[in-house]
């Protein structure tokens, strides 16, 4: 076997990564929607049909993972679509149901929350006003689940589906360092007219725990994906420049496929609760998987930065200079660590250790 033909074999290659990886770097440099890599999905049926019952949840994580060693950003719009067909499998009438298991399988989905500061979306008279930034995808979306408060008798946040054809888009706030390609721009919805078939559940269902927060898995393995590409491009090249095998350099990739494995061994403990909870709805398994989404944040914020700083050591400044594959991967993790509230979940993470609601052991074997 051929020395990079060893190297790939020992890293587990994966196809659908590197097909989806393909034309990641032409989409960074200009900021446009990965089309290509969403032609990847819909051709094996991932888009029409992603794993989101209970019991694929493994297969989900996986499959997000997957996803996120091919790029970053196509894996943030992906895992928004994948929260949208969850919502709509969940909430939804049988009639939206069908809707996207029938004549719209292939359409892109997203999940849009955060609100413009100072302009945050209300429905007003039947109509939507305000602006939602963060719109993931916005330029090959099809329809968002887009969040508002209520009034009046039901001032919980509700959702309402919207088709996106034709809405104003600033595309001038997205500036980020990395993430480039997942076109997170600001979408004004004011003066759209909602129809009845747009309204998605009932007030409040949006927020409902544990999945709300319990979601943030989801994105956990794409970024775990992401951090495997890391090591991915270590490897290859300290191989390529024959120091694969100097000492220092062995024990940095050593570091690093572990702090790797540590990620997936987090996505299999929280995937495992995720199923428990889903077959058992009472308040125990539902703390339990709370907790182990929280802890494995922590788990899997403190694995990526450790294999970035070890990354960054081993390549050394060229994998600082474009086009070097490292310095695109880099960005992209960097900001995609970046997700709210990361203090709350280690408080909440410690709070659930005391209490009793979590202990370490207790894995999907139970």
């Amino acid at each position: 076997m051929r020395p990079e033909r060893a190297r790939a074999a020992a890293r587990g290659s994966s196809p659908l990564a590197e097909a989806i990886g393909a034309s990641a770097a032409a989409h960074d440099a200009d900021g446009s929607f990965p089309a290509e890599a969403f032609a990847v999905l819909r051709r094996q049926g991932l888009v029409a049909a992603p794993p989101i019952a209970p019991a694929e949840i493994a297969a989900l994580l996986r499959l997000l993972a997957e996803v996120g060693r091919g790029d970053l950003s196509v894996a943030r719009i992906f895992e928004g679509h994948v929260n949208a067909r969850l919502l709509v499998d969940q909430f939804g009438t049988a009639a939206q149901r069908r809707r996207f298991a029938g004549p719209e399988a292939d359409a892109l989905l997203g999940v849009w929350n955060t609100d413009a500061p100072g302009d945050p979306l209300r429905l007003v008279g039947g109509e939507l006003v305000g602006r939602k930034n963060f719109a993931s995808g916005v330029d090959g979306l099809d329809h968002a689940i887009v969040t508002v408060d209520g009034d009046g008798e039901a001032p919980a946040r509700r959702m309402i589906l919207v088709p996106l054809a034709g809405l104003p888009v600033d595309r001038s706030w997205w500036t980020p360092m990395g993430m480039r390609a997942s076109g997170s721009h600001v979408v004004d919805f004011s003066g759209l007219r909602v129809e009845e078939d747009w309204h998605l559940g009932q007030p409040g269902d949006y927020l409902r725990e544990p999945w709300f927060s319990a979601g943030a898995i989801r994105f956990l393995a794409a970024q775990v994906g992401g951090t495997h590409a890391l090591l991915d491009i270590a490897a290859e090249h300290l191989g390529q420049a024959g120091r694969a095998a100097n000492p220092h350099q062995a024990h940095r990739l050593a570091r690093m496929g572990m702090a790797v494995e540590t990620g997936y061994l987090w996505l299999a403990r929280a995937g495992a609760d995720w199923a428990r909870a889903a077959r058992t709805p009472d308040s125990e398994p539902a703390r339990r998987l709370l907790a182990a989404a929280n802890g494995a944040r922590l788990a899997v914020e403190t694995a990526a930065l450790a294999v970035l700083e070890d990354a960054e050591r081993a390549i050394g400044a060229q994998g600082m200079l474009a086009p070097h594959p490292f310095e695109r991967r880099m960005r992209d993790l960097r900001v995609y660590l970046r997700q709210p509230n990361p203090d709350g979940a280690a408080a909440a993470f410690g709070a659930a250790i005391a209490a009793g609601d979590w202990a370490p052991g207790q894995g999907a074997g139970e």
